[in-house]
């Protein structure tokens, strides 16, 4: 049994043995087979290394530089046209007409009109050749036959002025889609909320909530249907203006001389200065009935004030004359008499002029000796 089992535990180990050394030998090949693969990559990123830098050495530019990104195609899908059109016609009338034929031609309409006759309220009364007749007028014409309508327009008459545009209201349209849907999932959910609450407090607060909410998403559907709107039917701002000529050609600037344009300015303010006079004269003419109206009443009121003034003097005379004649005669040689009617009625009346002064001895002096007294003492004092 013994001699049976040794020769097996030999045939083991042999085989173990054998087994492990394979195993070992595999390990050092795979390792040498993945650091082959190394130098070789090594080997290659450091040739692409050195081409690199010959290719930035000689100006090219290198497989490892940045490169822009792609450019992305504008959405225009809401997109407004709009255009403003001067144009000068010599028949207006005609011109209006052939406008609204258009409109109607292109199914589109007038948003606004604003027509002028050329007159203005400073006049009461035109002549047709100081009338120049101007329209101004928005028109909406679908966005298909903007192009088309523009076109027949400029043949009405002559184009002064044009000018285009083109607003792109895609990426707004587009952001209030996305918050229409964020309100309408908002306005769902109060809904349902609403439904299952039972308080009544609670039931006005989300009722609240509600309301906002359907307030925000009215405001966003009306401009986005205000968008719609735009986007279907272009602006064309268009004026029409009266003129009396007109010339396709445009008008060439000549070189005048300095003596023809001192003429040309002499020439051209001696006109204006005509037209100064021309223009006083209508404005003196009419305001001549209201500068004789007010001529007039001045004379009239002048010619009053003096009638009252005399009037007033002349009694005031009167009244003079009547008190002087009513007043009593004054004495020759004796003071004036006071008048009675002056008097206080507590007042003693005074002694007649010619009475004797009381407790007098003596008479009183007439008149002449008291003048010879009076020059007598003139005399003493001159003597002495």
């Amino acid at each position: 049994m013994k001699k049976i089992l040794l020769p097996l535990a030999l045939a083991g180990t042999i085989l173990l043995t054998s087994c492990g050394n394979g195993m070992k030998a595999a390990d050092r090949a795979e390792t040498n087979s993945s650091a082959h693969q190394f130098d070789n990559a090594a080997e290659y990123k450091s040739d692409d290394s050195y081409a690199d830098s010959e290719a930035y050495e000689n100006g090219e530019s290198s497989s490892m530089s940045y490169k822009q990104s792609e450019v992305k195609a504008i959405n225009t899908q809401m997109l407004v046209y709009s255009c403003d059109m001067s144009i000068d016609v010599l028949e207006f009338d005609e011109a209006v007409d052939k406008i609204h034929e258009l409109i109607s031609t292109y199914n589109g309409f007038i948003e606004s009109e604003n027509y002028n006759d050329g007159g203005n309220t400073s006049k009461w009364e035109y002549s047709d050749s100081e009338k120049w007749k101007n329209l101004y007028a928005t028109i909406r014409i679908p966005s298909a036959d903007y192009e088309d309508f523009c076109e027949a327009a400029e043949k009405i008459g002559d184009m002064r002025r044009k000018s285009s545009s083109v607003q792109n209201l895609t990426t707004e349209y587009s952001d209030l889609s996305t918050t229409l849907s964020i309100y309408e999932a908002k306005e769902k959910r109060y809904l349902d909320i609403l439904s299952e609450i039972k308080n009544e407090q609670e039931a006005i607060e989300v009722e609240n909530e509600l309301t906002t909410i359907q307030i925000e998403i009215a405001k966003i559907k009306t401009r986005m249907n205000n968008i719609e709107n735009d986007v279907a039917y272009s602006f064309i701002n268009l004026t029409l203006n009266e003129v009396r000529k007109y010339s396709d050609k445009p008008v060439i600037e000549r070189n005048d001389t300095f003596g023809q344009r001192l003429k040309n300015t002499l020439s051209k303010t001696w006109d204006e200065f005509l037209y100064f006079l021309e223009n006083l004269l209508f404005i003196l003419i009419r305001i001549l009935p209201y500068i004789l109206i007010i001529g007039i009443i001045t004379f009239i009121i002048v010619k009053l004030v003096k009638f009252f003034s005399k009037r007033s003097e002349k009694r005031k005379k009167e009244k003079y004359q009547q008190k002087i004649q009513q007043a009593p005669p004054m004495p020759i040689n004796g003071p004036v008499p006071p008048n009675p009617q002056m008097i206080p009625p507590n007042m003693p009346a005074p002694p007649p002029v010619n009475a004797p002064a009381p407790h007098a001895d003596t008479p009183p002096v007439p008149p002449e000796n008291s003048e010879k007294s009076s020059n007598n003492k003139e005399n003493n004092s001159s003597n002495k």
